[in-house]
Parts: structure tokens; C-alpha cells; sequence
């Protein structure tokens, strides 16, 4: 597609290569071509496929775009004060031979980097699945393919973000959904919150010891391989008519407390669910062999500043409804970098 500036009356300098358009001999019908993105299980029904895949081919268009520039202006920038004083004029000149070439160097790097992103683009994964989904359209449509306008006709960037905006909304609704059945089943126990720690001491894990304290709602829970200990209150709710379980780190006496308890200790409060007292339990003994569970990411046991994988993410595939978490460990750098806007545990 075009963009939306004004058409250029002149003439392209490169011929522009457009599909031949033939309609089909009448009597042929064209053949069933099957969708190879349908293979692959998410078949192109769903309204966010399509603006997703326009919103990249929108965007290719206008590194395109951005690219011819390149030669006629960006890439030749630094001689434009020398072979054009006037259209330059309050550009200084180049001191030196020396300070020409490397201007000339550094825009012809950032030139050649700029093309190699767009090709990489261009082969990507994402952009040969769009292109063999219309090449499979066009043969469905006896070789013809519906003209556009000439133009974009809706910013599908913007688009795309107002769909992914409304489909968290959803996803976040039905999330309430869940948990408000969830808290309902727990308030039916018989027995209270003893009676979840009771299942969960059944399932006998190795090391890991649970005492529920008589005469009020606290737990204490040691991992005795870890070498660590954890206290967890009962607080009143938020927003909710269920108590929270706050988690405190207990150093042993006479000794401080390690970077590692601390880290283990923030990493469980800030984890959702503040009111399941069985997904909380769960959590903490993910981390019985904290000094042997390398990182998921990084897949090294020490991170730069020498500590261990403190952070516990439950792994979306892995875990199934009715089925144990299943838990994957985290440097806290190695989440910082490319999954910051997430929560620590979900």
C-alpha cells in the first residue's frame, strides 16, 4: 500500500513490479488452497490477527520509506556543507580529512544498520506467515487479489493497541471471575486455613517443615536444605472479606539476615493471590533447593553481583488447572531486563 502523503507527480525512478490480474477460464473452478497458518493452530479468524499482521506490514512500509532517504540525503549529510555552502550554511565545515571520514563512517554504520533491521524484518517468521496467508487467499480467489485504495486507511499501530487494551480488560475480568469462585471455595473449608495446611503437610515434599501456631493465624515453614525460615501472618483483607498472608524472613539467632532471605522474602509478598494460603505455601517450597535451581533464562546459578535465582515465576504451560505449580526461578536482573512491566509473579 501507499502511505497517506500526497502522490509525487513524477515518475518512480525503479519500475514498480504489480501482480499480473487475470479472472479465471469460467469454466474452472478454483481449488481449495489450505491456509498453512491454520496448520499451525491459530487459525485467521480472530479480528486481532488481521490488524496485528497490518500493523506490521504498515510498519515495513514506513521503513521503507524512512530507507530512501538514505542515499539522497542522510548517507551524503556530512559533505552536504562542502558541496553545498548555501543550503548549509550555518553547518560548520569539517575540520579536518580525518573528521570527514569518520562522520562519513559513522552515518554509513548507522545506514547499513538501519537496511539490515529492515531485512531481518522482512525475513522474520511473523512476515513469511502473512505472506504465505495471502498467497494462499489469491489461489483460493483464482489468482485475484483485491485492489486497495491507494492509501492507509486506519493507523492499525493504534488499532491494535486499543484491541490489546480491550482484550486485557477481558482477561483481567475473567481473572476476577475466577478468583471470586476460587476465595468462595476456600471460605467453604471446613476447618479454615488449618485444614489447608494440614493438606499441604500430607503431601509430604522433603525438606520442608510446616507448624501452624495454636493460638493464632500464624505458620511457620523452614526449608531445611535451603537453610531458611519463614513466618506468615494473617492480616485483614484488601478489598476483600478474606484475611492476606504477609510473609516475614526469620534469620537464625545471633546471625543477620542474608541478601537471599531478603530477596526470597520480597519476591513472596509481592506475589498475587494474597489471600491463597495453599499457592503461597507452594511458592515457598519451590524454593527448597534455591542453591541447586539454576536460572531459567540465563541457565547460570550466580548472577553478576554473585546471588542466587531469588525470584519464582509459575510457568503458564506447565501448570494446569487442578495440578501442582509448577515453578521456574529467576535473577532478579534477568526478569529486569525484558519482563519488567510484569508483576514478579503471576
Amino acid at each position: 500500500m501507499a502511505s497517506t502523503s500526497k502522490p509525487s507527480s513524477q515518475r518512480p525512478a525503479t519500475g514498480v513490479i504489480v501482480p499480473k490480474m487475470e479472472h479465471p477460464p469460467q469454466d474452472t473452478i478454483p481449488a481449495e488452497v489450505p491456509d498453512k497458518d491454520n496448520a499451525s493452530g491459530e487459525a485467521w479468524t480472530s479480528e486481532m490477527q488481521y490488524v496485528s499482521s497490518l500493523a506490521k506490514l504498515q510498519k515495513m512500509e514506513a521503513t521503507i520509506h524512512q530507507l530512501r532517504t538514505l542515499l539522497s540525503g542522510r548517507l551524503m549529510d556530512p559533505i552536504v556543507p562542502i558541496v553545498s555552502p548555501k543550503a548549509a550554511s550555518r553547518r560548520p565545515l569539517p575540520k579536518s580529512p580525518r573528521e570527514l571520514f569518520e562522520q562519513l563512517s559513522r552515518t554509513a554504520r548507522a545506514s547499513v544498520a538501519e537496511v539490515q533491521e529492515f531485512q531481518a524484518m522482512w525475513r522474520s517468521p511473523e512476515i513469511k506467515a502473512i505472506w504465505d496467508h495471502v498467497d494462499a487467499r489469491i489461489k483460493q480467489n483464482g489468482g485475484q487479489l483485491l485492489q486497495p485504495t491507494g492509501m492507509w486507511e486506519r493507523d492499525y499501530d493504534v488499532l491494535l493497541e486499543e484491541l490489546e487494551k480491550e482484550e486485557r480488560a477481558q482477561t483481567e475480568q475473567q481473572q476476577r471471575v475466577k478468583e471470586e469462585e476460587e476465595r468462595a471455595k476456600i471460605k467453604s473449608v471446613e476447618g479454615g486455613w488449618r485444614t489447608i495446611v494440614e493438606i499441604f503437610v500430607q503431601r509430604n515434599l522433603p525438606g520442608v517443615r510446616v507448624m501452624a501456631h495454636q493460638d493464632q493465624p500464624r505458620i511457620t515453614v523452614v526449608l531445611v536444605k535451603a537453610g531458611m525460615a519463614f513466618q506468615l501472618q494473617a492480616v485483614n483483607g484488601d478489598g476483600h472479606d478474606m484475611v492476606d498472608w504477609r510473609v516475614q524472613d526469620m534469620a537464625a539467632p545471633g546471625k543477620p539476615k542474608t541478601k537471599l532471605e531478603t530477596a526470597v522474602a520480597a519476591c513472596l509478598n509481592a506475589r498475587p493471590r494474597q489471600w491463597d494460603l495453599a499457592y503461597l505455601l507452594d511458592m515457598i517450597a519451590s524454593y527448597s533447593d534455591v542453591k541447586q535451581t539454576p536460572c531459567a533464562k540465563c541457565g547460570k546459578m550466580t548472577d553478576n553481583t554473585a546471588q542466587l535465582p531469588s525470584i519464582r515465576r509459575p510457568n503458564p504451560i506447565q501448570s494446569s488447572q487442578g495440578q501442582p505449580v509448577v515453578w521456574e526461578a529467576y535473577h532478579p536482573a534477568c526478569i529486569d531486563s525484558s519482563q519488567s512491566s510484569h508483576p514478579i509473579s503471576s
